[in-house]
């Protein structure tokens, strides 16, 4: 079964129970008591080399050799779970925040991030390496005998695997060229734009800025996810991909992502329209560049604009919802640049048509361009804007951080949260966040109560009637009917 010598000393270890290597859960009996694809293995087959401070240490290229030879990566003997255990750690990548927890509960795959590189090669034996050890006619006509050659070099001799194979890659490093794997082959320079925008390289003005996505490895087909019963389709990305691996809750995030890209994307394309009205048909682009009328830089205005209007096709061939941030600082390069034309041709600069948060959080990370968005919020209208740009409210403000968030919640103390700051002042202009009470007519012990004549016929204000004490929910005072009628 394996070398006696080995036994002599490692008997009970070897075939007994299960012992953690690196991050591998290894059972020596699953080996050494059974035939492993066709091959009897011994002690030596791993335990190879011989490294100083070491008894003889064990050759990760051989494991990865047998696991992956013939086998399509993640199934049989190439599957990650057989080695490895699913990690229970949150990893960061840039602004990506990653719980391999997802992983199992979401049914994800290990090579939708973990992927092996193009030409990590299959292990082969060349021909050539026979002769290294053998030069007798015979012999090397056996070249074509698998079982043979197995058997007499693994089981019956200590020859090293990779004496006669060559390594299998196991995990590649991150590259660009493994964003564009497997897409490439079909669409060989169609999707530059889309790539340069992953990657956060390519725009003019702008430093690199390469997704989280990117920097972990992700590549294309994380997102862009086959279609079961469709594979002749285009594949296509959406919010299922994202919430695939990041949970239901980023069904929200991406859907925002992609409105505020659209909504960047089509104010700034009225705003470079108008500027090519405004500039004039016969003065674009030459006359623009002419050296007395130079930008605030020291760029000539036509390369200005041409810059602007680069940055802006990027994102929008790119689709900019590959990288939001990018995408966002992209747009905002483009702006400056087209004002910096207009400025140099004496026309008044254009105002930016996006609103910024005034201030750096972690939360944006995620939530970018949350500072112009609007909703409702106990049942009542409800914008970020007056709070994150006006107040300079930061998010945990009104929202605990995800991790310490109670399920469902959505405002920190829930209303009474928002009442602590909006009922301090009794003065403070209730229709504000009640427009709607004007039209409420609600029964009373008189018939029914009409609030538009109590507020605009007779004068009335809302603290006039209800108590309105910090802290407190508003409520009616009971003196307050009798006060009048």
């Amino acid at each position: 079964m394996t070398h006696p010598a080995c036994l002599r000393c490692h008997e009970r270890r070897l075939l007994s129970g299960r012992e953690l290597f690196g991050d591998v859960l290894f059972d020596h009996a699953a080996h050494l008591s059974a035939m492993r694809r066709g091959k009897r293995l011994r002690c030596t087959s791993c335990h190879s080399q011989i490294v100083q401070g070491s008894h003889i240490a064990v050759t990760v290229s051989t494991c990865v050799l047998c696991h992956f030879k013939g086998q399509q990566a993640g199934t049989g003997t190439a599957r990650c779970t057989l080695c490895h255990q699913v990690p229970d750690k949150i990893i960061r990548r840039g602004t990506l925040t990653f719980n391999h927890a997802d992983v199992q509960r979401y049914g994800m795959e290990c090579t939708w991030c973990h992927a092996r590189p193009e030409g990590g090669g299959d292990g082969p034996v060349p021909r050539e390496r026979c002769v290294t050890c053998h030069n007798e006619a015979s012999r090397l006509e056996k070249y074509g005998e698998p079982d043979l050659l197995h058997r007499m070099h693994v089981t019956e001799h200590k020859v090293d695997c990779m004496d006669c194979h060559l390594e299998i890659e196991h995990v590649g490093p991150v590259r660009i060229e493994t964003a564009a794997t497997g897409c490439g082959t079909c669409h060989s320079a169609g999707h530059t734009p889309q790539l340069s925008l992953y990657s956060g390289a390519g725009g003019r003005g702008v430093p690199p800025m390469p997704s989280p996505m990117f920097v972990a490895g992700v590549r294309c087909e994380g997102c862009h996810l086959e279609i079961p019963g469709h594979e002749s389709e285009v594949r296509r990305a959406g919010e299922i991909s994202c919430m695939s691996c990041h949970g239901p809750g980023y069904r929200r995030i991406f859907l925002s992502w992609q409105e505020g890209v659209r909504s960047r994307t089509g104010a700034l394309q009225k705003q470079m329209a108008q500027t090519g009205r405004d500039l004039g048909a016969t003065v674009m682009p030459a006359a623009l560049g002419r050296p007395t009328a130079p930008g605030g830089d020291g760029r000539p205005p036509a390369q200005a604009l041409t810059d602007a209007r680069f940055n802006l096709d990027l994102v929008v061939r790119g689709h900019g919802i590959h990288n939001v941030d990018y995408a966002y600082a992209l747009l905002e390069r483009a702006h400056e640049d087209m004002d910096s034309a207009r400025r140099a041709r004496g026309l008044e600069s254009l105002p930016e048509p996006w609103t910024k948060a005034p201030y750096a959080s972690p939360c944006l990370g995620c939530h970018q361009g949350i500072e112009g968005r609007k909703g409702t919020i106990f049942g009542r209208p409800y914008g970020h804007e007056p709070h994150v740009r006006r107040a300079r409210l930061d998010c945990v403000a009104c929202h605990r951080p995800h991790e310490e968030r109670g399920k469902g919640e959505v405002v920190r103390f829930g209303e009474a949260g928002c009442e602590s700051c909006h009922h301090r002042d009794a003065k403070a202009d209730c229709l504000a966040c009640h427009p709607g009470v004007r039209k409420q007519k609600v029964a009373s012990f008189r018939g029914e109560f009409d609030h538009a004549f109590h507020l605009d016929e007779a004068g009335q204000a809302c603290a006039d009637c209800h108590d309105l004490s910090p802290g407190k929910p508003a409520s009616l005072k009971k003196e307050a009917c009798a006060a009048c009628h």
